[in-house]
């Protein structure tokens, strides 16, 4: 069969290694094909070994209850703490937020609220204050416990755990102190656990024993402690325990048994670490970054890098000292860290797994775009980032080098980079990272000093302010909606080339909670970037962790709780992508067959009636054709048009069709008849409940549809939202303000032509998007010289195989013996979990019959690395 091949605008997309292929779904009769033309003596731009990091902030606790191992939660009591350059004021519902304390001069009253998106991060709960512990009186002791920032342990502890003890009336009773960990602590039988606990003993004379117990309360393994006497200075206390049981959701418990007052500070509990360091890391987490082999790892933040007022930004040199001497911090986030996982610990994971540190410093903008420190009071930020760069690179006997060695690394850190700041809007942030890059060059030349910019695209003001040739490399923030990458393939081919390349420091695609769609489009977007290698040297996905108990981001790379964790598949296809990175692009060009159906209706599918949280009627239903002609009524005597029963409570009653349910969102009711174009009329009245009316159209049933939504959020507003099939973008949108009144009838209608849909109330427009198909199907080709590989790395998209045939022009000589790798899902949808950690993992598939001109099929669903060795 002869191949189709596509014609592309004047911008051809020819010969510049992309392949865009297949759009929307191939007819069922016809087996998707492609070709796959490679010039091996057409260079293209090179692949960086800088292009593929990794990413590191804390956030969904991602450090503390993540890849740091401490395992006692609020560990020195300081989680209640305010953050400094932070106030607590009342809100109008009588909860509490932080609000600044003060901006710089000049900037108005009304602006010190924090904006949005950043004011969503300004809660205060004041009940965090003991988060992880609990007192529990046995066997008739009596006691009880309070903070107190009486007689502080260290100048990092403001505040400790006032305990009362009283007697037990049985022998085994006493007073339990509980943390519960992160969500519950995962003990294993046979697994050493050491133990670290400050204590004044004050009037407390009696008896301390540090248990492991199981969340049904039986002990798992104890220490024992000798007689604890009066006495007014603090005292260490240090065990092993070794655990004879297992539980993942344990508890450590400290039972008091005597009389008298003490107070309680610091308790520490570590499992075994990441390559046995003290203060480690959680083995199976840190494992899994090992496994990326990153080139650089960019560490702290993010938003967690600029705090919510100067003084809560973070600052590396209170992290460069033992645990207990760091006071932590109040994260963006809204949770306090410990800093455990401090600027020394990373440094020493970057040294541990092979690869160069980013530095991300704090620049004198916070996330408040207002709050800015001004540039003639910048200077002691500075020289905090050259002392940062000391620490990890000065001799021994430098201030901070000192400093390190005295922390148990007398010789330099891998330090490579450093980053000013974190997504400042305004211009005026140009200024300060030339201030910064020119006090850092004077005395590190060889840094590489990144610009950042802001969520999406290039923040030109600040670029312009800068200078082009004041600029290493800017970093570019890349989240997008599932699909976006399918119709934005040449995104980083129309850049303008400048002195400085990019760095992608943060990019994902979000699909659902991230699924094999979204690692499809990453898959395509890793593409863009390495044949864009002349200008794109660096990314790194984001965010990397979430602990499922807490989840600050929608889409994350790696997840886990107390005792498990697993990879999402797009770390699977960054991990393949990696470890087959070519050193060159080679000339591709890719032709597809079928072409498009240029006629087929994209917004086709069911159509249904429904509600969210509201009491519905609808009457007079009718559906005419694009010509005008009516081709389906119903005047609802009965439901038999439609596919009953529905979701909710759907009866007809004197021509009425009505959803009584007050309660269930979303409800619906769709029609038997599929809705392929036409224009859609119904009269519908609201009677009660929470929001408004729903139409839904190119539904493929209850979990996946496109909706006019009229009375949104709330009743605020109506517009059309939803998820369209796979293979097809939309564009557009819009919306009509204003809410759905009640017991009003009012005429809305629905216009669907084969790629647009329009939704109207009272005959006015509300909303309209236009759908274009997709395409299936993406390839590169580029070449490793170490090994004379040809690499070719390919996406179907497709639901059926597609058979590539695969040219090597200007080939001498070809191996027939190559690797295939593939990864694939039954459906977009699919993805690893807590309980099917390896439903997507890649598949290494010996690849035959190799030559000059050969075909290969590739699976439905999946993401493939073809290995040709060939010269």
């Amino acid at each position: 069969m002869a191949l189709m091949k596509h014609s592309f605008s004047k911008r051809s997309l020819l010969g510049l290694g992309l392949g865009l292929l297949i759009p929307g779904a191939a007819p069922a009769a016809v087996t998707p094909a492609a070709s796959i033309r490679i010039d091996l003596a057409q260079q293209k731009a090179p692949v960086p070994p800088t292009l593929y990091g990794i990413f590191m902030e804390e956030i969904s606790h991602a450090f503390d209850g993540g890849v740091y191992a401490e395992l006692i939660q609020n560990r020195s009591f300081e989680e209640g703490v305010l953050p400094p350059g932070m106030k607590l004021v009342k809100k109008p519902d009588g909860g509490m937020k932080m609000e600044l304390e003060s901006l710089p001069p000049g900037v108005p009253k009304e602006k010190w609220d924090m904006p949005w998106p950043w004011n969503g991060n300004c809660g205060w709960d004041a009940n965090r204050a003991l988060l992880g512990w609990s007192l529990e009186n046995r066997g008739g002791a009596t006691g009880g416990m309070s903070l107190t920032t009486d007689h502080p342990m260290n100048a990092a502890s403001s505040r400790s755990l006032a305990m009362k003890i009283g007697p037990p009336s049985e022998t085994t009773g006493g007073v339990a102190l509980i943390n519960s960990g992160y969500w519950g602590i995962n003990v294993r039988a046979g697994t050493p656990y050491d133990f670290k606990c400050y204590l004044r003993p004050g009037t407390f004379t009696g008896t301390v024993t540090a248990s492991l117990e199981s969340g049904d309360g039986k002990r798992l393994g104890q220490h024992e402690f000798g007689g604890i006497t009066p006495a007014g200075r603090w005292q260490c206390l240090t065990a092993k325990i070794t655990a004879t049981g297992s539980d993942p959701a344990a508890r450590l418990v400290l039972t008091f048994r005597g009389t008298g007052e003490l107070l309680v500070d610091w308790v520490s509990l570590f499992p075994p670490t990441y390559k046995t360091r003290p203060n480690g890391l959680r083995p199976d987490l840190a494992t899994y970054l090992e496994k990326l082999k990153p080139s650089f790892v960019r560490y702290p933040g993010g938003c967690y890098v600029q705090g919510l007022s100067w003084e809560s930004a973070p600052d590396w040199r209170t992290m460069v000292c033992p645990p207990e001497d760091r006071p932590g911090q109040w994260g963006y986030w809204q949770y306090r860290s410990t800093d455990g996982f401090g600027y020394h610990e990373f440094l020493q994971f970057c040294e541990d797994i092979g690869s160069d540190a980013m530095y991300v410093a704090f620049c004198g903008m916070t996330v408040h775009p207002d709050n800015n420190m001004p540039l003639d009071r910048i200077d002691p930020v500075i020289q905090q980032t050259l002392d940062a760069i000391e620490y990890a690179l000065g001799p021994g006997t430098s201030k901070w080098g000192a400093v390190r060695a005295k922390m148990g690394h007398p010789k330099p850190f891998p330090l490579k980079y450093i980053e000013i700041g974190n997504e400042h809007p305004p211009a005026i942030y140009g200024d300060y990272y030339k201030k910064f890059r020119d006090a850092i060059k004077a005395k590190y030349p060889d840094m590489v000093v990144i610009m950042s910019m802001f969520w999406s695209g290039l923040n030109q003001p600040a670029i312009d302010r800068a200078g082009d040739g004041n600029i290493d490399i800017v970093d570019e923030h890349s989240y997008k909606p599932s699909g976006w990458i399918r119709n934005n393939f040449d995104y980083f081919d129309k850049y303008p080339r400048k002195p400085w390349g990019i760095y992608v420091g943060e990019y994902a695609h979000h699909h659902g909670g991230g699924d094999w769609s979204a690692a499809m489009d990453d898959s395509v977007y890793l593409m863009m970037l390495e044949r864009n290698g002349d200008l794109v040297k660096m990314a790194s996905y984001a965010p990397l962790f979430v602990n499922v108990n807490q989840r600050n981001w929608g889409v994350n790379l790696i997840e886990y709780d107390s005792s498990r964790s697993f990879v999402h598949s797009s770390y699977q296809v960054q991990q393949a992508y990696a470890e087959n990175r070519p050193d060159v692009n080679l000339g591709t060009t890719v032709d597809v067959l079928p072409p498009p159906d240029p006629d087929r209706p994209l917004f086709a599918g069911r159509f249904g009636l429904g509600s969210w949280s509201t009491v519905d009627e609808f009457k007079e239903f009718r559906i005419h054709d694009e010509a005008g002609k009516l081709v389906a009524s119903d005047d609802f005597t009965n439901l038999a048009q439609w596919e009953d029963p529905g979701i909710g409570q759907w009866q007809v009653e004197n021509g009425v069709l009505k959803q009584t349910d007050p309660n269930r969102g979303p409800t619906s009711l769709f029609l038997k008849q599929p809705l392929k174009t036409g224009r859609v009329t119904v009269k519908a009245r609201r009677v009660g409940g929470n929001e408004g009316f729903l139409m839904f159209f190119h539904a493929a049933g209850p979990e996946r549809y496109m909706f006019c939504n009229y009375g949104a959020a709330g009743n605020k507003f109506s517009a059309i939202q939803g998820t369209p099939a796979e293979g097809i973008a939309t564009t557009g949108g819009g919306d009509l303000q204003g809410a759905i009144e009640d017991n009003r009838w009012y005429d809305i209608s629905l216009v669907v032509t084969k790629n647009s849909a329009e939704m109207l109330l009272d005959g006015k427009r509300v909303s309209r998007v236009e759908a274009n198909s997709q395409p299936a199907f993406f390839a590169t080709a580029g070449y490793r010289k170490a090994d004379g590989t040809v690499v070719v790395k390919a996406t179907n998209y497709n639901a059926t195989p597609l058979v590539a045939r695969i040219r090597l022009d200007g080939a001498t000589q070809v191996s027939a013996a190559g690797q295939h790798i593939v990864i694939r899902a039954d459906n977009p949808e699919a993805e690893n979990s807590l309980t099917q950690p390896d439903l997507i993992v890649p598949q290494v598939l010996p690849l035959t019959g190799c030559s000059k001109d050969f075909q290969v099929t590739l699976p439905p669903y999946s993401v493939n690395v073809l290995r040709i060795p060939a010269k």
